[in-house]
């Protein structure tokens, strides 16, 4: 899959295109559904198929404040959608230039110049253009005179829930993962970087690596799991996570920790995917430094006996 980051690296096309367009933030069944129904478009006519996603969610741009938090990283979204069989990938910047488009303009200049669309698949809610002007319904008015088909499909459901990212992100929020996943269908896999931390685990026989998000990813709710972890050379270990505030140390201050079982070694600064297979407990406080390791001890074992009985690590795409 070829990945151009910004409209101006596309080069032309030699020949028409099918266009999936949408955010795809979590390539979750709808969207994985509407990839397959332009790539089915794209094989029946011959024709090169094109994913159009952006950089960011408009609302970081317009709205920061109360812009989501993604589902997948950048990296994990197009390793997602690569698994697809998409032919190219075009990621554009949402910036000024781009929140301020007349939909025309996107329609002739973006889907039509520069992509060469000769059928548009899309969501029957996804709109594009200044002040969100244009829809399904504005490609319907136009595909006749600019020679192209617009197909828009209706959400996805399973068990009568419609799939969409804003509930996955509610799942994952609320720290019912395999929840989350089910509408995804794929794993939920945090990617974070290890930092350095106070070592207080390691102060109590547990030392845990330390996790900033790579890019802004949601985190599951507060509480302890039983985690799978996948580092950057390959390995997988598993392990329990802690998120939280830490209360029962003062100060301590928010963190997400991971205990790799059987690790043994340095990683700071190395990137690792953290894939949650269950919640365990939400976090409490305890009274002393001596109750809170006779949990974590306890955390262990039962951390060590959900991943015992679940179906091994499977990665990223492979579902």
């Amino acid at each position: 899959m070829r990945i151009f980051n910004g409209l101006e690296t596309v080069p032309a096309f030699s020949q028409n295109t099918t266009v999936a367009i949408g955010s795809f933030d979590g390539v979750h069944l709808g969207h994985q559904a509407l990839i397959k129904k332009a790539a089915d478009d794209a094989r029946a006519n011959g024709r090169p198929l094109v994913v159009l996603t952006f950089d960011r969610h408009p609302a970081e741009l317009l709205r920061p404040e109360t812009a989501p938090r993604h589902i997948t990283t950048s990296s994990q979204r197009a390793e997602l959608i690569d698994f697809l069989g998409v032919d190219n990938l075009v990621i554009a910047r949402f910036d000024d230039e781009l929140a301020e488009m007349d939909r025309e303009v996107f329609l002739k200049h973006v889907l039509k110049s520069t992509l060469s669309a000769a059928a548009i698949v899309e969501g029957r809610d996804f709109c594009f253009g200044r002040n969100r002007a244009g829809d399904v319904h504005y490609l319907e008015a136009n595909q006749r005179n600019l020679s192209y088909v617009v197909e828009a499909l209706d959400p996805v459901e399973v068990d009568s829930v419609a799939v969409s990212s804003s509930r996955i992100r509610e799942r994952i929020g609320q720290g019912d993962i395999a929840s989350a996943e089910k509408l995804l269908g794929h794993p939920y896999l945090f990617e974070g970087r290890v930092i350095k931390g106070q070592q207080l685990g390691r102060k109590l026989g547990y030392p845990t690596a330390n996790l900033s998000s790579v890019e802004r990813q949601i985190v599951p709710a507060d509480g302890i799991y039983a985690v799978m972890v996948q580092l950057e050379d390959g390995r997988v270990f598993g392990g329990a996570c802690s998120i939280g505030s830490r209360p029962t140390v003062a100060d301590a201050g928010r963190s997400i920790e991971v205990y790799l079982f059987g690790f043994e070694g340095d990683l700071y600064d190395s990137k690792i995917e953290v894939r949650f297979v269950k919640r365990l407990r939400s976090e409490e406080k305890f009274e002393t430094l001596v109750a809170l390791k006779m949990q974590i001890d306890a955390d262990v074992e039962m951390a060590k006996n959900c991943l015992n009985a679940w179906v091994g690590w499977q990665p990223l795409a492979s579902r």
